[in-house]
């Protein structure tokens, strides 16, 4: 795919080349004596220049389209977005953080129960 898109552009710069070079050889045999055909022949060759570059040109775009259907056809439609790093780290102190939390809930709970109790039974 990237060397028929590198030939693609290097046809392309010949060809705007060639067309350039057709009209310097035309300015150059303005106003030429008709007799004098010799001074024509470099602008005839340009014209067939360019007229083999634009059917190279023409031909590479059609390659570089099929290339691009036959990629996109060959190309898989899942996409990894983002790959998993494996194995993922241990929480050393996941349980002990657990027990700590755990435990001065139940106490706060535990507190508030014996609270509440003893005002219920004053009342």
């Amino acid at each position: 795919m990237d060397i028929l898109e590198r030939q693609t552009d290097s046809i392309r710069g010949e060809l705007n080349g060639a067309i350039t070079g057709v009209a310097v050889a035309n300015d150059n045999t303005f106003n030429l004596n008709p007799a004098l055909n010799v001074r024509r022949a470099p602008s005839s060759r340009r014209q067939v220049d360019v007229q083999a570059n634009i059917a190279i040109l023409t031909e590479l775009v059609k390659q570089t389209e099929l290339a691009k259907v036959t990629l996109r056809r060959e190309t898989p439609l899942i996409q990894v977005i983002d790959q998993p790093i494996l194995p993922l780290g241990k929480e050393h102190f996941g349980k002990l953080k657990g027990i700590i939390l755990g435990g001065i809930l139940f106490g706060f709970l535990t507190i508030l129960y014996l609270i509440f109790k003893r005002i219920f039974k004053m009342l």
